[in-house]
């Protein structure tokens, strides 16, 4: 066996507590369990893909009663095994995973419902066959038949309760939102067509048994994750205990990684890989700018999402140099979702349009967040921000505004605009900006080659007139950003708004180790067509002097960095509406 062999792993795709433990590095966020334990029921929600299966297994190992003898190999090296609470392995531990139920017909969703609960209730079974018969579960007839059946048998045998975790809770019922199939959600949640609550559906029943457990003892505790509380809210009575601790301060950051953990977990694995500590800077500044960023409430400090980093983490680790790609495909929201919140197209680039071409943030309120609501609201017009916060793809930037948290949803935001707007020649478009950028990273080519390529197939040729008359500075850098990233993440990173002492410069791409070339910083200045015309800023010979100022006091606050080695080459672009542009390369 190779030394890399012995080396623990990122755990990138690991869910399972026990391998993760026994394989891996990864940050101890256990201490969460004591905050869990003051709540008997708990909801926590995030964005798909930040984390939530691991604190299922983890939950599922610390409590479960056939576990305890192993209670130091799981948990010793941890905050919660260093100081244990009296809950730990007392419970038998019933666990689902929802984001598995398959759609269909409304039928077929039920019957595929209760394969999952089958599955899941006849493992619980076989772990637990020492402790009592479970054969009559398997008389059982339906999924809240089947859970009755299990409360039964331990309140006969006088057990231990349960302990329920279900994991991904709504995603099965998300996925009928967002393609439209309100009448098949409403029957899963027990509603007419108008939404009100007329009948006892399998879903709804299902979760009654366990509220039913909870009052006479036989279910312990529950954890639910999810992505919305829209069908916790809409099965109503089926289980009206559940209390959301998403956006409990103290349990914040259950999820994600913050500032001090990530500094802390890249030094680890660094140090367990034996990586070359001259990379370390361009591996927390790429993680800083794609996946950071997260304010869940105002003023909270701000989170990594943990599983994109532990991808970008594992690329760093099996390449051994800075991964050239950055944003996991998988980390992408359904446009569905954007078209199902806006109603229509249109809205839904409106929308859109807001965001990318001006930058423009939503005004929040963060009171909005903690009420209860279902599929009605989330669905209501004023709603629309506080939709996409639960989404991932806006976050608080102030107590009352909300804003794109990072570059990897600012270029989710850039696919959107493009998709939304139903572009032509983007084949056309493509092929240029790939040979600009061909020329740019390896046979001397310029940055003005670039962006003009980018201008005359992307700007040109795709952005209405009208709309240069409202767009800002936010659409160039955004955009641009975008197109970059696809052609050119072997060669640099990219910022936008990077923040310096001297305030926050537009465009900035950062050098690969290994990649001989100065950092690239841009500033970008736009003017409508009437601004542009009247001061006559077409084809001027210089910038104006504040411009300038700015653009080099960046380039100062840059380089006082203990960390920087690059030369910096700063440009000024000055963009006139849609008639063209001026590139001004600066010296000085």
């Amino acid at each position: 066996m190779c030394a890399m062999e012995n080396k623990r792993k990122i755990p990138y795709g690991v869910i399972n507590w026990a391998k993760l433990v026994r394989e891996c590095l990864f940050v101890d966020s256990t201490r969460y369990i004591r905050e869990l334990e003051g709540v008997d029921t708990p909801v926590f929600l995030r964005p798909k893909r930040f984390g939530k299966s691991v604190v299922c297994s983890m939950l599922a190992h610390y409590y479960d009663v056939d576990l305890k003898d192993r209670f130091d190999e799981l948990f010793g090296m941890t905050d919660i095994g260093r100081d244990p609470t009296p809950l730990r392995n007392s419970f038998l531990v019933l666990q689902f995973d929802f984001s598995t139920v398959q759609l269909g017909t409304l039928a077929e969703i039920e019957r595929n419902f209760w394969r999952n609960v089958q599955g899941a209730v006849e493992c619980f079974a076989v772990k637990y066959r020492e402790l009592a018969d479970w054969s009559k579960v398997e008389t059982a007839t339906g999924p809240a038949d089947c859970i009755d059946c299990v409360r039964e048998v331990i309140r006969k045998n006088h057990l231990p309760p349960l302990y329920v975790i279900i994991d991904e809770y709504d995603n099965f019922t998300n996925e009928l939102v967002v393609s439209n199939r309100d009448a098949e959600y409403n029957a899963i949640c027990g509603h007419d067509s108008k939404g009100d609550a007329t009948r006892e559906s399998f879903f709804k029943a299902f979760f009654k048994s366990f509220k039913a457990g909870l009052a006479d003892g036989t279910v312990g505790r529950t954890y639910f994750t999810g992505v919305l509380p829209i069908t916790l809210d809409d099965l109503s009575s089926g289980f009206n205990v559940g209390t959301v601790v998403s956006l409990d301060p103290d349990k914040l950051g259950l999820v994600g990684f913050t500032q001090t953990q990530v500094d802390a977990y890249v030094d680890n694995i660094f140090a367990e890989h034996g990586l070359d500590p001259a990379l370390k800077p361009a591996v927390l500044a790429d993680l800083k700018a794609f996946y950071d960023g997260y304010h869940f409430l105002p003023g909270s400090e701000p989170l990594y999402n943990s599983t994109i980093c532990n991808w970008y983490l594992r690329c760093l680790v099996v390449e051994r140099r800075i991964p050239w790609m950055v944003i996991d495909a998988n980390v992408r929201t359904d446009i569905g979702w954007f078209r199902r919140l806006a109603r229509t197209n249109a809205r839904a680039l409106d929308k859109v349009r807001a965001y990318v071409e001006r930058g423009e943030g939503e005004k929040a309120d963060s009171s909005s967040l903690s009420a209860k609501f279902g599929r009605a609201k989330f669905f209501s017009e004023d709603f629309f921000p506080y939709a996409l916060y639960y989404l991932g793809l806006l976050t608080f930037s102030s107590p009352f505004r909300f804003n794109i948290p990072n570059l990897t949803i600012k270029n989710m935001f850039v696919d959107y605009y493009d998709e939304l707007s139903e572009f032509t020649n983007v084949d056309e478009a493509r092929s240029a900006f790939i040979g600009a950028a061909e020329a740019l990273a390896l046979n001397g080519g310029i940055w003005k080659a670039l962006f003009d390529a980018y201008w005359i197939h992307y700007v040109k040729a795709r952005i209405p007139a009208q709309t240069f008359d409202k767009m800002n500075e936010n659409f160039f850098r955004t955009t641009f950003t975008s197109r970059c990233m696809d052609v050119l993440p072997m060669f640099y990173s990219f910022e936008t708004e990077y923040n310096s002492s001297e305030g926050r410069c537009d465009f900035l791409a950062i050098p690969k180790p290994g990649v001989a070339k100065p950092a690239q910083l841009v500033e970008f200045k736009y003017f409508t067509n009437a601004a542009a015309e009247k001061g006559k800023v077409l084809g001027r010979a210089e910038p104006d002097a504040e411009t300038v100022a700015q653009a080099l006091a960046y380039r100062q606050a840059l380089a006082r960095r203990p960390d920087w080695n690059h030369e910096i080459a700063v440009t000024v672009v000055e963009v006139c509406g849609n008639a063209g542009y001026n590139w001004f390369d600066l010296r000085g």
